[in-house]
């Protein structure tokens, strides 16, 4: 749950007190555009202070453009930079990539105002994204990995690419059949964890592109923030990306108490752990992982206790390296 550094010997009232801390929050990336927010009265209690301090703390986050309170769903963070910002803090003007990134701002904050959840808003920015690129020649793309976790943030982020399509593969399956990797394959995509294994495994002609993937920085800081009295469990579907997380934990956390693991692929369910875990420790890519039953009592879960989405980010040069290799695979086959 967030904790809100208060000094009662500044004169800054308490409520801009609140409000400046999450600004600070928004604007640095520790509450990306999407993220929802305690309740009005979840954070008063958490910090002591008077609901209608906390109050007047979101109205005035809310009259600056930096959340919305949409009612029964809760409050987001609708953008990182106040109503009516176009110019930097030294007076300049924005590069195109600021201009980009504070439109797609203003659009997220507009589809939030409707009562749009982010998740909807993604799906919903995949489908006009899709459209303008229309569909043209399809580069067919082999990801490798060993867990499925992994294979969905992964695609996730190569999902940008156009006319690329992607199919799956878990590294232990492709060891013992190689030959799922058919022909009509034209790449093979695998993290630089595994890529040694699998080229000396592998006799093909195909490229064999290798992505670098790093622990996201949000993820790093959430973990260190992690109280070291907090009872903390670790949701996820497979043995190895549990032990992924738990080297993090061990890496990044301080606790008393080891976390408590449940696994889906085993089949456990995560209802005695939701109840009795403070902070829970999931993959990003939890929505496609997590059995159908589950999901509406773990989303619940997720709106009112505090949580870290594990996730990984690709590098830019494992991205342009992809990119230029599939580029090459359309030059090709139009020569052809």
């Amino acid at each position: 749950m967030m904790h809100i550094p208060i000094d009662t010997n500044r004169p800054l009232p308490i409520y801009q007190q609140v409000a400046a801390q999450l600004t600070a929050d928004i604007q640095q990336g520790f509450l990306p555009v999407g993220t929802k927010l305690p309740t009005v009265r979840e954070l008063a209690e958490v910090n002591g202070l008077a609901v209608g301090t906390v109050r007047q703390a979101y109205d005035a986050l809310t009259r600056q453009g930096f959340i919305v309170m949409t009612q029964g769903r809760g409050s987001f963070v609708r953008s990182t930079t106040p109503l009516g910002v176009d110019r930097t803090e030294d007076g300049t003007r924005h590069s195109r990539k600021q201009k980009a990134l504070l439109a797609i701002d203003r659009a997220l904050g507009e589809i939030l105002d409707l009562g749009i959840s982010p998740r909807e808003a993604r799906i919903f920015f995949d489908l006009k994204l899709r459209e303008l690129e229309g569909r043209g020649p399809t580069v067919k793309v082999g990801l490798i990995d060993c867990n499925p976790e992994a294979l969905a943030q992964i695609s996730a982020q190569m999902a940008p690419l156009t006319n690329v399509e992607i199919t799956r593969f878990l590294l232990d399956d492709i060891l013992a059949t190689p030959e799922r990797l058919g022909p009509e394959l034209d790449l093979l995509v695998v993290t630089s964890t595994h890529v040694a294994q699998l080229a000396e495994f592998l006799d093909t002609e195909r490229p064999l592109v290798t992505v670098v993937m790093t622990l996201s920085n949000d993820t790093a800081v959430a973990l260190a923030r992690i109280p070291k009295d907090a009872k903390v469990g670790i949701l996820c579907t497979s043995k190895r990306f549990g032990e992924i997380i738990q080297r993090a934990v061990d890496r990044y956390c301080e606790l008393d108490t080891p976390p408590a693991l449940c696994r889906w692929d085993l089949g456990e369910t995560a209802h005695s752990l939701l109840k009795c875990a403070d902070t829970i420790i999931l993959p990003k890519a939890y929505q496609t992982l997590c059995p159908p039953g589950e999901l509406p009592a773990l989303e619940q879960y997720l709106g009112h206790s505090q949580s870290i989405l594990y996730h990984f980010e690709m590098d830019q040069g494992s991205l342009l390296s992809l990119t230029e290799q599939a580029r090459q695979v359309l030059r090709v086959r139009a020569e052809a």
